[in-house]
């Protein structure tokens, strides 16, 4: 018998789709992961900037807040944000006609005499004008920061979120902490008659928070301006008046 009738016959596996499935999500796997590793290192991963101790670069360090603690801290400043919103609010208007009933120190002084006048606790600078006053404020933020005070920065309006407008050396104030303030101001504000401003309750808390954090110095920018702008109350160690224009 020749060698060739001797040789066994084999008679090759018949490969079925499932088989066929589970040999080849190795491979899939293999090529989803490099895709998952590719897309991880080409996205940048968030940091906070390396706040500079002098000069100007500490003004624009980006500072990343804290997650909140919980979703009542969250809910707390939602809350907060919806309050304000409920008061009279002169920024959101084009045109405010100069008058006592919207400019008016008296109904600021009454917020004030309720939380025994914390802007008497700070000593302050006071910078008024049209155009140029925020820039100011920050460049005067940052010189007073570089000789290693603790300097409050009042502003306004905010850009994207509200507390932009209050901040501590470059930081601003947390949601949990603004969310207690506006919870304590809320039964006082009912009580008062005329209800204070949107922008009067943010400048007595910002006021309020610079005496709690006992700052060596604050910068106060006036709101709209003019001499019954609610900024208007505090005695600054020194003030400044920019561009004015029409």
């Amino acid at each position: 018998m020749s060698d060739r009738s001797k040789a066994k016959k084999v008679t090759p596996k018949r490969r079925t789709p499932a088989v066929a499935a589970k040999r080849a999500k190795p491979a899939a796997k293999r090529v989803a992961d490099h895709g998952k590793s590719a897309r991880s290192a080409a996205a940048p991963t968030l940091k906070t900037r390396p706040t500079a101790a002098r000069g100007f670069a500490s003004r624009a360090s980006v500072q990343v807040d804290p997650a909140p603690k919980s979703h009542a801290i969250s809910s707390g400043y939602t809350k907060a944000v919806k309050f304000l919103d409920t008061l009279s609010n002169y920024e959101g208007l084009r045109i405010v006609r100069y008058n006592t009933e919207v400019f008016d120190l008296s109904r600021m002084r009454n917020l004030l005499r309720k939380l025994d006048n914390p802007q008497d606790k700070i000593r302050t600078v006071h910078i008024a004008g049209t155009k140029g006053k925020g820039s100011t404020s920050a460049m005067t933020a940052a010189m007073l920061e570089a000789q290693g005070l603790k300097v409050g920065v009042y502003t306004s309006p905010h850009l994207i979120d509200l507390r932009e407008r209050i901040a501590i050396n470059g930081t601003r104030i947390s949601a949990d902490e603004f969310a207690k303030y506006v919870r304590h101001l809320e039964p006082i504000l009912k009580k008062l008659k005329p209800i204070p401003t949107y922008f009067d309750v943010l400048t007595a808390i910002a006021f309020q928070y610079f005496a709690d954090k006992k700052v060596d110095i604050a910068i106060i920018e006036t709101g709209l301006g003019g001499r019954l702008d609610s900024t208007n109350v505090i005695k600054p160690e020194v003030s400044a008046i920019t561009s004015i224009s029409m």
